[in-house]
Formats: structure tokens, sequence, C-alpha cells
């Protein structure tokens, strides 16, 4: 995974058209590269949350482009090695009004439709209040593909698949493992990021545990 830090002047005049309803100007892009099977993907949505978060704690304003833009025509001149391109790109800059995350993230998916709670659960913690940070997550097209397993020893991560495309999923399962993991230090629960045996759900694909300590 590496990141470029490109001008927006050089952007815009790359590209003709960026984001998702007209267009998007910003003083400064982060071009994130990596390869582009799953895992690399995963990790991009989870290193770039985090990115986005920081700034968002300066009070900068941010917005994922994930597939709206030609990645080819942007990547020509960063001298990218074979197998990666440029995968998602990130507009940042300092605008007269920063919107907070409800604003910007559009309808959500109600809580019980985003999360199992198995009857052994662990009761300890406050995972109405994790899932509640997952749930604001952003994701490609508000699809939110994310479900959450609440076991007794672990929570589970999971996605759902639909009918829309799945080319954008590793990284919207990273962003949601970002939320996850950053509720859970300001919950202080401790536990640690692994796989391991699972439960099985049909249509659900699963990605990564939170095993507790």
């Amino acid at each position: 995974l590496k990141y470029f830090l490109l001008p927006g002047s050089e952007v815009h005049r790359r590209l003709r058209c960026i984001g998702p309803i007209g267009r998007v100007f910003a003083p400064w892009y982060l071009a994130a590269v990596a390869a582009g099977d799953r895992e690399a993907l995963f990790n991009l949505g989870y290193s770039s949350q985090r990115v986005i978060l920081e700034l968002t704690a300066m009070d900068l304003g941010t917005c994922w482009l994930g597939a709206l833009f030609d990645s080819e025509a942007l990547g020509d001149n960063l001298g990218l090695e074979k197998g990666q391109a440029v995968r998602a790109l990130i507009a940042w800059g300092r605008g007269h009004k920063v919107p907070g995350a409800k604003e910007k993230s559009g309808r959500r998916q109600p809580p019980e439709k985003l999360a199992v709670y198995a009857e052994d659960r662990d009761t300890r913690y406050p995972w109405r209040t994790v899932l509640e940070a997952v749930r604001w997550a952003p994701s490609a097209i508000n699809r939110q593909p994310w479900r959450l397993w609440f076991g007794a020893s672990a929570v589970h991560l999971f996605s759902r698949s639909g009918r829309l495309a799945r080319s954008g999923i590793p990284i919207d399962m990273g962003i949601a493992l970002c939320h996850f993991e950053l509720a859970c230090e300001q919950l202080a629960i401790p536990g640690r990021i692994a796989q391991t045996e699972h439960p099985q759900r049909k249509g659900w694909e699963y990605w990564v545990s939170y095993l507790f300590d």
C-alpha cells in the first residue's frame, strides 16, 4: 500500500469529472495505490479510513472516491509497479463547513439488520455502542455490506453479498474493521484481530474476528 499526495490542480487537469454527483473539487487528494487482491484492498480500506479520521479530527473535510474516476489516467505518471493501480482517491481540504457523519453518510441500516447476538455472547461490554460505530462507517454507494456476529469469545466480521457490484466490498470491510477496532480502543475492550473458527451463515462471507483477551 502506497499513498501519493497530489495537488488538486494536477488531479483536475487529468480527470474531467470526479465524484458521484456533479464534480468534486478539493485542494488536495490522496491517491491510494495497491494490488487488486482481496487482502490488499481490505488493508487499503482499513488504513485509509484511519487517515480520513485523523484528517476529520483536524476539522478538515474529506470525501472517499472509489471507482468514480479514471484510474489509468491518474496513475500514468506515478511510476507504478506491475499489478499496482490507484484503487481509491481521497479528496481533502479545509472547507467552509465540514459536514458531520450523519450529514455525509445518508440513510443507515437499522442495527437489528447488521448484527446477530448469540445466546452465549459476552455481555461485559457495550456492544451496541460498538455496533453503532460500525453502522455509521462510509461504504461504496452506501451499501453497508458488513454484518457482525457477537459470540462468547469473539466478535466475527462478515459481509453480506447483494446484487450490486462486489468490487468495492473489501475496501468497505476494511473501513468497517477500522471503526470497530477504534470503538473497542475507546471503550477499553481488550482483544486482538485474528482469523479463527467462526459461525457459518448462508450468504455471508467471513473476514476477521476480534478475539477477547
